[in-house]
């Protein structure tokens, strides 16, 4: 068996939840939290009609929340139809990030970003620069889907992938820890979540049950990794 090195890592574990909006509400769950992303564009409107964006569930679980996007549009749809505090903010750029600043966060929250940012170093670099400038040792709760799910396995096996078209990225453990390290961020621990999904077919069923051994087994399986990271040194 290989040992763990310069090319082998061995695979994070803990706890593992059936849906990512609840992992990442209980994360915040009582603190200030500051949630870079708050919009879905193009789906901001949709999201709101249906009562499934995370921001509107988030304002009722913070004790404080500010909501900061870079789509001015889906900010104004979420002031309008949700209110509450919000920011147009590119983090990366300094000059945008003395309200998210001032703010002082507990939480800084990025659920399912990364993979669509084009410059996802300097996105997190950003990050790092704003909790240096908040100054009061602030986290990081980072998301993405994960590169090693059981069910992107399956899919190979049939021969295609599925993707969401606006992903730039797909991350696992050793390379997420190793980009959000480089950009001065502290990994402090694991969590997972994967939804185990419906259906009534032979071969639906079949699928759900090889997916929930396997995540029991490894929770690496999982669908999803969510990084909590402590701030940079100040």
């Amino acid at each position: 068996m290989p040992h763990p090195g310069f090319f082998v890592h061995r695979l994070p574990v803990g706890p593992v939840m059936p849906e990512r909006d609840a992992l990442l509400l209980e994360l915040c769950a009582g603190r200030r939290v500051l949630h870079i992303g708050c919009a879905d564009s193009p789906l901001t409107e949709e999201r709101l009609d249906d009562g499934s964006i995370l921001h509107a569930r988030l304002l009722k679980t913070a004790s404080a929340v500010l909501g900061a996007d870079i789509d001015a549009e889906g900010i104004e749809l979420l002031r309008n139809r949700l209110g509450g505090e919000y920011t147009v903010m590119d983090v990366s750029d300094p000059a945008d990030r003395s309200v998210a600043a001032a703010f002082k966060p507990d939480i800084i929250l990025a659920g399912d970003v990364i993979e669509h940012v084009r410059d996802a170093a300097s996105f997190l670099r950003g990050i790092a620069d704003l909790m240096r400038e908040a100054g009061n040792g602030a986290e990081l709760v980072l998301s993405t889907p994960n590169g090693l799910a059981f069910k992107g396995m399956v899919n190979t096996l049939r021969g295609w992938e599925s993707i969401h078209p606006d992903h730039v990225y797909v991350f696992t453990p050793a390379s997420l820890a190793r980009l959000v390290s480089d950009c001065g961020l502290h990994p402090s621990r694991w969590l997972f979540y994967h939804v185990l999904g419906s259906g009534k077919r032979v071969r639906e069923r079949f699928l759900r049950a090889a997916s929930h051994a396997a995540v029991r087994l490894r929770p690496a399986f999982s669908e999803g990794l969510v990084l909590v990271c402590k701030a940079p040194s100040l």
